[in-house]
């Protein structure tokens, strides 16, 4: 590793816009895309107990993984993609793709920056790092970009670059309640890369546009042996399994449910996101139910025909599911609470 590199971080955002109407007013917007972290349908949390496909339970103790965003597209063809550029010590301009996110299952909510547009519909992006940067010093980085040191290191060496995943959990190989065997995933090397282009949900407000996407991580461990145990670092057949699972078989998913169209109920919900109230509109009086994540039913509460008012100051910052019911109709959504 030369001692004398040093690098000069520029940062591009490149911005493409067509099929722009000149009637059109754009505003900048904060886009945000929000992770709900799943296992067999229920919320994910480390330190707990899973089973794979076959019934044999394991203890996930590390989820951490990259995102790369290549671009993101709206319904009428408007496009903006990501990526930026480095001077290497011999005054080398490297472009490279994407802006990178690095996710872990505690956090959910990551920001894509400002951007003009507006009535996004899908979203290009991959999973690991790509390979203008992978093999580059973590050093060069920011405090706050994704690539920089990381603990536990996310880094394997320039040669290899990036951990692209880092799975690491114990199993209970032989059902008798002790975790016995050691199970990790580090997915390391440029091959590995993968490409998924994705159809979002969103929620935009005049300010703000989320994209929601749920994870469902019981899906990575299709034709991986997992329930064997092992420890696999690189390339081999259980990590190539684990990444194309990744990418082609639904771990990604819209986030279902997150607007009010086509009710006859509901006239108007707002604020979303929302603080500490919110504002039914309603043509027929109701019951409004809330729900957390887990459908564990939090409050309920009448609503009358028109305009109420509802006091949300109790529920921390999360997703929740709101039920809005009469001898009509129930329709259900999700909001945000930041």
């Amino acid at each position: 590793m030369p001692n004398s590199i040093t690098m000069k971080i520029t940062y591009s955002l490149l911005f493409t816009l067509f099929t722009i109407s000149l009637n059109c007013f754009s505003q900048q917007k904060e886009v945000s895309l929000y992770l709900s972290h799943y296992y067999n349908g229920e919320a994910f949390n480390l330190d707990e107990t899973y089973s794979f496909d076959d019934g044999v339970n394991c203890n996930i103790s590390r989820l951490e993984y990259y995102l790369n965003i290549s671009s993101l597209q709206s319904n009428s063809g408007e496009l903006v993609e990501f990526g930026g550029e480095f001077y290497t010590a011999e005054n080398t301009l490297i472009p490279f793709d994407g802006k990178q996110v690095l996710v872990k299952t505690k956090k959910h909510k990551y920001s894509l920056g400002l951007h003009d547009i507006s009535n996004l519909d899908s979203m290009n992006f991959h999973i690991g790092v790509p390979s203008e940067i992978n093999h580059q010093d973590p050093a060069i980085w920011p405090s706050s970009h994704a690539l920089t040191p990381k603990y536990p290191s996310m880094h394997w060496g320039w040669d290899s670059g990036y951990r692209f995943i880092a799975f690491e959990a114990m199993v209970d190989k032989d059902s008798d309640g002790i975790f016995e065997a050691v199970l990790q995933y580090h997915a390391v090397g440029d091959i590995l890369y993968r490409s998924l282009s994705q159809a979002i949900n969103t929620v935009e407000t005049e300010e703000e546009i989320i994209i929601y996407m749920d994870v469902n991580y019981e899906k990575l461990f299709t034709d991986t042996n997992a329930s064997d145990g092992g420890v696999f670092h690189g390339q081999q057949g259980q990590i190539i399994s684990l990444m194309d699972n990744f990418a082609f078989n639904g771990v990604f998913a819209n986030t279902e449910n997150l607007s009010i169209k086509n009710s006859h109920t509901i006239t108007s919900i707002s604020p979303n996101p929302f603080s500490n109230f919110l504002q039914f509109e309603i043509e027929k009086s109701a019951t409004l139910k809330a729900y957390s994540i887990l459908g564990n039913l939090l409050f309920e509460t009448p609503l009358d025909k028109g305009l109420n008012s509802i006091n949300t100051s109790m529920l921390t910052q999360g997703v929740y599911i709101f039920k809005v019911e009469n001898e009509a109709s129930i329709n259900s959504f999700k909001l945000l609470k930041n």
